[in-house]
Order: structure tokens, then sequence, then C-alpha cells
């Protein structure tokens, strides 16, 4: 029997929905940390922050790295109803940049010398912000088409 080459359109949107509502969630639960940090950087206090709560900022950031990552190879393995393909091709794109915009986020905490590299944080917010606009106006896009 020969696999199915393309989704279901409702079971696509199920998929993206999901995924979505799980991206939403985890940018949810590190926004806490990202405020902390980021009103650090902008009052020069990250030296001055205790080491733990440093390093759990780190850990937090770490952590929506992998639920990113889990979601960008889903979405990467998604199949497509046949009219969705290119706009599912510029979501996996689009998410992917975003993964790795969290990424160097992430990678720009330095916690062994408490430090942050700002210039590489700062792009990382707006990459972020960029991307997930974007993203979630494709998302849009794509739920229109499936219905």
């Amino acid at each position: 029997m020969a696999k199915k080459m393309f989704a279901n359109p409702r079971d696509y949107a199920m998929k993206l929905s999901q995924l979505v509502q799980t991206t939403e969630e985890s940018g949810s639960n590190v926004a806490e940390y990202f405020e902390k940090i980021r009103t650090a950087i902008d009052e020069d206090q990250v030296a001055e922050m205790p080491k733990a709560e440093f390093a759990e900022i780190s850990v937090e950031f770490d952590d929506v790295v992998e639920v990113y990552k889990k979601a960008a190879d889903d979405l990467d393995q998604m199949k497509a109803p046949v009219r969705l393909i290119g706009v599912h091709g510029s979501l996996k794109k689009t998410f992917r940049d975003y993964y790795d915009a969290t990424v160097a986020m992430a990678n720009a905490l330095d916690v062994n010398k408490q430090q942050v590299d700002v210039t590489a944080f700062d792009q990382s917010e707006q990459d972020q912000d960029q991307l997930m606009e974007e993203f979630m106006k494709q998302v849009r896009r794509a739920f229109q088409m499936v219905m």
C-alpha cells in the first residue's frame, strides 16, 4: 500500500494549531526570565545579579530552545495538503530561522563569566520579534487556505 504523500487539510490544521499553541505557551513561560535579564541589561546590573538567578535564566532559555527545536523538527516532518506546499515551505523556513534566533539569544548568556553579549542578545530579540510576526502571518494564511 502506498503512503499518502499529502496531508488531509483538517489533520494539517490540527497539527499546526498544536505546534503554534506549544510555541506560544513556551514563549509565555520564558517571558518572565527574559524580562529579568532584559531589565538587568538595560540597567547595567547583569554582574550584580545573584549567580543562581542568572544561571536559572540561562537554563530556562536553554529549555525553551529545546522546545523550539522539537517544534521546528516536527514542522519539517509534517506533510502539507497539496495546495499548502508553498506556504508550508515558508512556515518551515521562518520557524527554523526563529529557532536559530532563540539559540543565538541563549548563547549570548555566559554563565561562567555572568556576562551577556548584548549585541547578539539585542539582535536576537529583534530577529525573534520579526520572525514570529512573519510566522504568525503565514499561519493565518495557511488556516485561511485550509478553510
